[in-house]
């Protein structure tokens, strides 16, 4: 969840379903994702925190979202992955290539290369828990990503291929199997592309050795989490829950950590729980407050408060905290 994605996934949704300042904010709300990291050209954030954009989309335009936002799952956005998989020597690196740098570029996900008496199996499943109708639509993505970039390499044969998507047939299979080159089998355990054996050993028509390993040094450089990216995503986490208010001991929960590492990391970043709940609070308050619209009752409750006085003191308690900063 911690680890860093690129902040132009979350550019290119935007781009496609934030078209007005009104409709940035409610796909931005709960994210933790800021306006500021969105203007770095080089910026990162949390997988967790592109999982949660990709929620709010999927909330309100469905699963299929990603057929509007081509750039999403285009070749062109998976940068050195995409590089180092196309100039791999040979078809079955390439997915090699895929299985294990996959992940790296696109963290929500977990790849892993399976070998059967007549195929290579490139499988993909989420790298942490998501609600079903999210992970369809991101495995669509995925899936459609997958899809370009196997289609460059195998190119004819793609058609001998088999997609396995993990969800049943619907009323909406057929437009979804007329995107798609290859064979397309729904219901299946998991995301997966099946490539023939046979076609393994053919060599990529975009074979360079010199630019495979240059791609890969870049992939291998990639980092893994930061504490920085810690403390975005327990930001994230208690802006999402409100207003029921999480403890420690709960979102190291969400996280997939003990409490005694989550408060070792937290504490290593220069950050506390306390701090960082705090912080999520002001904001919050403060943009309701901006906005005009609640009753200092309701700013309360929906700040997880008994009542407006408890809210008062807070409020005055984070004024003194930044007077004596």
């Amino acid at each position: 969840m911690i680890a860093p994605v690129s902040v132009g996934y979350a550019r290119a949704l935007l781009r496609h379903f934030g078209k007005t300042p009104e409709q940035r904010a409610l796909l931005l709300r709960g994210t933790g994702i800021e306006e500021s990291i969105l203007a770095q050209p080089g910026g990162d954030i949390p997988a967790s925190a592109l999982v949660a954009l990709a929620a709010n989309i999927t909330s309100r335009h469905g699963e299929n979202w990603s057929l509007q936002a081509p750039t999403v799952w285009s070749n062109s956005m998976q940068g050195a992955l995409d590089v180092a998989a196309r100039t791999a020597p040979t078809v079955k690196e390439a997915l090699a290539t895929g299985a294990r740098f996959g992940p790296v570029r696109a963290p929500f996900v977990r790849a892993r290369l399976r070998e059967t008496t007549n195929a290579v199996r490139l499988e993909i499943s989420p790298a942490f828990a998501m609600d079903q109708p999210v992970w369809r639509a991101i495995a669509l993505a995925v899936g459609l990503n997958v899809h370009a970039m196997f289609g460059q390499i195998l190119e004819d044969s793609l058609a001998d291929a088999t997609l396995e998507l993990p969800w049943p047939r619907s009323t909406g299979s057929e437009r979804l199997r007329s995107l798609f080159s290859c064979q397309v089998r729904f219901n299946a355990r998991a995301l997966a592309l099946n490539v023939p054996r046979q076609m393994c050993g053919l060599p990529s028509p975009f074979a360079d050795r010199g630019l495979h390993a240059k791609a890969l040094e870049a992939l291998q450089m990639t980092g893994r989490g930061s504490s920085a990216s810690l403390s975005k995503t327990v930001e994230s986490i208690i802006a999402m829950h409100l207003p029921q208010r999480l403890g420690e001991e709960s979102v190291a929960r969400l996280i997939g950590m003990t409490r005694r590492t989550f408060v070792r990391r937290l504490a290593e970043s220069g950050a506390g729980f306390r701090q960082l709940l705090d912080g999520v609070l002001r904001e919050r308050a403060r943009a309701m407050s901006a906005a005009g619209l609640m009753s200092r009752d309701e700013m309360a409750a929906a700040l997880g408060y008994a009542d407006a006085t408890s809210l008062s003191r807070a409020s005055r308690r984070w004024l003194g905290s930044r007077r004596k900063r």
